[in-house]
């Protein structure tokens, strides 16, 4: 957490409001950004229907375009909410060299964990009941979202695993934990002066954009994952870490599979739910013991950068 003497002042619902605005403009721009490079990358107006979209032969199109639109989406609108609202904008947002190698360590087996987790809450939320109809309407979105991201990572070439890397993995972790743990979840946190109704808000919204019924529960939980990790160490760099990883991973897996002719490439490996409850104790081990070691960090920092009248007002407000 950063001292609040970065603040300018700006209500918190005052700065919700600049935020969600700031986020809209990100939308019209990020849409009117995206038919401007259609048109001067390919000489073509932009097509109706998404299957024209992706089509093999645009793949440079859209990987510019899944980089432009989530840049203007989701890191300049947060930018400039911090901007307005506090002094030192990338202070606010979380961009920080708090971190130690202890933390990057348990970091890591965090990471390891949520596999085995996440692939427990994919069989759970296919067992949750809803009527044929909307299970029919899901599992039409889960078609389009699949073929979207088939298309995005038609990785046949050591250059396009380079590409994807770069476009799928480091480009949206940096970009969406900026806005979602460094924007939002900070907002909402110093607003209900705790971490839960943070978290858990944050977490549904991370999943509910990526448009997966059957996807829900993984991304949820990865959201509630990388919120606590954002809230005990402070530092968006360990977020970023994180995120880059996890989607790293995948896509290595793609290129490995696709580069030994695997047909079903299938990366969301499920696992029963023992081997998600035995993931989600051990998980909850090493998240006390990140919080310990982060905890220790925060306070040899601010030791060292604040007063003492300073530095007791921020334990007193951080306790």
């Amino acid at each position: 957490m950063i001292l609040e003497h970065n603040s300018k002042n700006v209500k918190y619902p005052s700065q919700l409001a600049i935020l969600l605005g700031l986020t809209g403009g990100g939308l019209v721009i990020g849409s009117l950004a995206t038919f401007a490079i259609w048109t001067m990358m390919t000489g073509e107006s932009f097509p109706l229907k998404a299957e024209d979209i992706l089509q093999p032969k645009y793949y440079k199109v859209n990987m510019v375009l899944q980089a432009v639109s989530t840049f203007l989406i989701f890191f300049v609108p947060v930018h400039f909410f911090a901007a307005i609202c506090y002094r030192k904008p990338f202070t606010y947002l979380g961009f920080n060299f708090r971190v130690n190698y202890k933390q990057v360590l348990l970091l890591i087996g965090i990471l390891i964990l949520t596999f085995p987790l996440s692939g427990a809450l994919a069989e759970l939320n296919k067992i949750i009941p809803i009527s044929e109809s909307w299970a029919a309407k899901f599992k039409a979105m889960e078609l389009a979202r699949e073929a979207q991201e088939a298309a995005l990572i038609n990785i046949n070439s050591f250059s396009r695993y380079i590409i994807s890397l770069i476009v799928i993995a480091l480009l949206p972790a940096i970009f969406e934990e900026t806005f979602f743990r460094g924007g939002l979840q900070n907002l909402l946190t110093r607003w209900f002066k705790g971490p839960w109704v943070a978290i858990i808000f944050t977490g549904i919204i991370f999943s509910i954009i990526h448009l997966s019924f059957y996807g829900f529960l993984v991304r949820f939980a990865l959201g509630v994952v990388l919120g606590f990790i954002f809230y005990y160490s402070g530092s968006l760099w360990l977020n970023i870490l994180f995120h880059f990883l996890f989607n790293g991973i995948q896509v290595t897996a793609l290129y490995i599979m696709t580069m030994n002719g695997v047909k079903n490439k299938n990366i969301e490996e499920n696992f029963p739910l023992w081997a998600g409850a035995i993931a989600l104790l051990l998980l909850l081990y090493l998240f006390k013991l990140f919080k310990q070691t982060s905890a220790l960090k925060q306070s040899q920092y601010v030791e060292e950068i604040t007063p003492d009248d300073e530095f007791q007002n921020w334990t007193a407000n951080n306790s």
